[in-house]
């Protein structure tokens, strides 16, 4: 059986997040498209892709003030939106995908898992595994989901992983955005930032209270946020964090030639 990946493409890579315009990245999504096909050309692997929401969930969750549930009428309404704008990020991500030969296929998270209090307490896997067994390539995305105390509550992309990599036994997570690893500050804004090469059980502490929050609009707290869910991964997965929207990048990761990022081992 071949192995089982899962790659996660932030908000940042494929979404105008920092311009926070309601925009997707299409001629990216066409080059992650394209990459993935040469490498299961050239290798196999059961493959699940993750994409973040951008300014499509995390400005309209924010804007909304539907980050702590979903109680009043305005609050409804920018519920209906973000579901409805999040749909649509992923049927031009998918899109993408068939139109570079592969057998995408979109799952909206709001119809398989149910939070209480912004954790996962049930998540419908069968479609997915269904979909992989016929070699398809399932799609999954941050996404407004019911929660039985707040009415409804964001799952992020990374806690969509999170649960994935236990539940489907993945082999190695690929977390791409759009810098080259995690950094001890933003390397956007301070040139003094410098690659964290490898992230372990001994310096994970430390480096949490470094990672910084996003600097565009979003809800799950950026690196800071990924972190905290990867720590809930099962220990011995293959975790590297890298910059997907370099070209090759996508291709080198999953046919596992060396690229530019940063290991996590927990």
């Amino acid at each position: 059986m071949p192995d089982l990946y899962i790659m996660k493409l932030g908000g940042s890579v494929i979404t105008a997040k920092e311009e926070n315009k309601f925009e997707a990245k299409e001629k990216l999504l066409e080059q992650i498209g394209s990459e993935i096909k040469k490498a299961l050309k050239k290798k196999k692997f059961f493959l699940v892709l993750v994409h973040g929401a951008g300014p499509f969930g995390h400005t309209n969750v924010s804007e909304y003030g539907i980050d702590n549930g979903v109680f009043t009428e305005r609050q409804k309404k920018g519920l209906e939106k973000t579901i409805k704008d999040c749909n649509f990020l992923d049927s031009i991500a998918v899109k993408k995908m068939r139109e570079a030969g592969l057998s995408a296929i979109g799952f909206d998270a709001n119809k398989l898992v149910v939070q209480e209090e912004k954790k996962i307490i049930k998540f419908d896997c069968k479609a997915i595994q269904k979909a992989l067994k016929e070699g398809k390539i399932p799609v999954l995305y941050g996404q407004m989901v019911p929660d039985k105390k707040l009415n409804a509550s964001v799952v992020s992309g990374d806690a969509i992983i999170a649960f994935l990599a236990k539940k489907l036994n993945a082999k190695k997570i690929f977390l791409g955005t759009d810098v080259a690893g995690v950094f001890t500050a933003d390397p956007k804004k301070d040139k003094k930032a410098k690659k964290i090469e490898l992230i372990n059980k001994k310096n994970f502490d430390k480096i949490i209270e470094k990672a910084g929050e996003s600097t565009a609009t979003d809800v799950t707290q950026g690196m800071k946020g990924k972190l905290m869910k990867i720590r809930q991964m099962p220990a011995g997965i293959e975790t590297i964090v890298f910059d997907a929207a370099k070209q090759e990048n996508v291709y080198k990761a999953l046919v596992g030639e060396k690229i530019e990022g940063t290991e996590i081992r927990l």
